[in-house]
């Protein structure tokens, strides 16, 4: 046996922490707990996939909606760290997209969902870009790709930003 396997688990629990350090703020939390009574204390990502699985069809959709995302956005930097992908020179054009692809998402739904991604995700990976490290542009840009390739359908796509990933949703 190579030692593959042990160092590929070491990269996904460090993506995975690198989503909640990026996601989880207290903010992003307690919408979450807010929703999940009996949540609050859990890990991130397990605060996550609770939101994601338990609020969608209730008062609460939209933040199922914004967890939905943000465990996408985690499995996102994980795949491009994992294939090792960087953050490309399009990053303004990609915020962009995913900006006027969320307005128009909003457009076709009933629910705050695309506001809450708006805010918690394209704000925060935006400003990763722009004013993050190499490895922050890297993640925030992976993030955002994973966004883009679900807004696909809308004007303005490129394929080269597709990421294939399988987020259960």
């Amino acid at each position: 046996m190579t030692g593959a396997g042990p160092t590929r688990k070491i990269t996904m629990k460090l993506s995975t922490d690198r989503g909640a350090e990026l996601f989880g703020t207290d903010e992003v939390r307690s919408l979450f707990a807010t929703g999940l009574p009996g949540y609050e204390s859990y890990p991130f990502s397990e605060l996550v996939l609770a939101a994601r699985d338990r609020l969608a069809n209730t008062p609460a959709h939209s933040v199922g909606i914004l967890a939905r995302e943000l465990r996408r956005a985690g499995l996102a930097i994980h795949h491009a760290r994992d294939t090792g992908q960087h953050a490309g020179e399009d990053a303004a054009q990609l915020v962009t997209f995913t900006r006027t692809g969320c307005d128009w998402w909003a457009s076709t739904v009933d629910h705050d969902g695309p506001a809450l991604v708006q805010a918690h995700l394209i704000d925060l990976c935006e400003h990763l870009l722009f004013a993050g490290s190499t490895s922050e542009r890297d993640d925030g840009y992976a993030a955002l790709r994973g966004l883009a390739t679900r807004l696909g359908s809308h004007n303005g796509f490129a394929s080269r930003w597709t990421l294939r990933i399988d987020d259960g949703a």
